[in-house]
Order: structure tokens, then sequence, then C-alpha cells
């Protein structure tokens, strides 16, 4: 579930990422009431087991199973400001769902605000739907050319969207002053958050 409340930072200035309960199958999803009262709810992976009764089967059915189906997707889970248009159409979904989502959180951290923000999730799916013609990057957020190149790639038909390896994405002009070669975690990061004491609470908005 990939949006700005699961990207966290660390103490020197690198991110971590949470939540991960949507992967592991062994925890209710959080969808909003909105996908719960519209019927769009998805259903908890656990009930996919079903079919075989009251006991969890075997793992080698398990695995099965799990390969059959991760090719594609076809369920609606996530936060709208941050889902794919083909998760919300219903036409089945790759990891490249995830990449849509990186772009649309890079344009909320460069511009100020979500690409496709409305007064409702609804007209907020509907303009994600509708990214051609509702995607816009505001001259007046002054991005640089490979900010905007990048989030515009990331946010794109999935057929042409980068990512479906890691090295399209390392390779990007964005990322030119990122040395992937070496531990990123050793590197200094752009900006280290000042912390005076260990509850210091001060980095967030209040």
């Amino acid at each position: 579930d990939i949006k700005p409340d699961n990207v966290l930072i660390d103490r020197k200035g690198h991110i971590k990422l949470t939540d991960f309960g949507l992967c592991t199958g062994f925890r209710w999803t959080h969808d909003s009431k909105y996908y719960q009262k519209n019927d769009h709810a998805r259903q908890d992976s656990m009930e996919a087991w079903s079919k075989f009764g009251s006991e969890i089967p075997p793992p080698l059915e398990r695995r099965k199973f799990r390969e059959k189906n991760r090719a594609k997707a076809h369920s609606i889970v996530g936060t709208p400001n941050y889902i794919a248009p083909e998760v919300l159409l219903r036409s089945g979904y790759t990891q490249l769902c995830d990449w849509w989502s990186v772009g649309v959180i890079l344009y909320e951290m460069l511009v100020g605000q979500p690409p496709f923000l409305a007064n409702t999730a609804e007209e907020t799916q509907i303009k994600v739907i509708n990214w051609r013609q509702t995607l816009r990057i505001p001259a007046e957020a002054q991005l640089t050319p490979e900010a905007k190149d990048i989030i515009l790639r990331l946010c794109k038909n999935e057929d042409e969207r980068i990512g479906r390896n890691v090295d399209e994405i390392k390779s990007h002009p964005f990322f030119r002053t990122i040395d992937f070669s070496k531990d990123l975690r050793s590197q200094q990061a752009l900006y280290e958050p000042k912390i005076k004491y260990p509850t210091d609470t001060s980095n967030f908005d209040p």
C-alpha cells in the first residue's frame, strides 16, 4: 500500500517503508469506507482458501495458488490518490502499479499536493482514470526537467511505464547523483531531520 503515510524517514535521512499488511494475507486490509460501501472492497486473501474448507492448504497447494494468480490481480486496494488507473478499471495489474504510486508520491513531494486531488474519492478516481487530461505539472512548481520526466514516465499508461526492471529507474537522470553501486545507507542523505531528544516530535505537523 504505497502512500506517503507508509514512507518514513529515519534520523539519518534515509527512507524506511512500513505497512506490508497487504502483502502477507494474514491481516484484514484497510480499504476506506468508500470501497466497502460501493462494493469495491478487496476480500481478505485468507478467504481465498475457503475452497479448501476450514483447514489451510498444504504449502504446495498454497504455492500453486499464488503462482496462478500472481501475474495479474483484479482487486482494488489502496488510497484513491495513489491508485494506478488499471487498478481502478479492474483490467488486471502487475507490479508496475506500484511505480505509478511512486510517481504520484514524487509529484506530491515536489509540487506540494497530489496530482489528482479532489473533494471526494469518486472525483479523485475519475481524475486518475482520465489522467491524460488531468495530469498537469504547474509551471510555478519550478521542477527540473529530470523531475518532470521521471514523474511523467512513472505516471503513464502501464505498457509504457518505466519500472519493468530496476535498472530503468536507477539509470534515469533524476538519480544521476546517486551511486547505486555502494550501500545507500552508508551515503549521506540529502536531508537529515534535526532531532533533539528521542521523543522530539518537532518534525511532524501539529
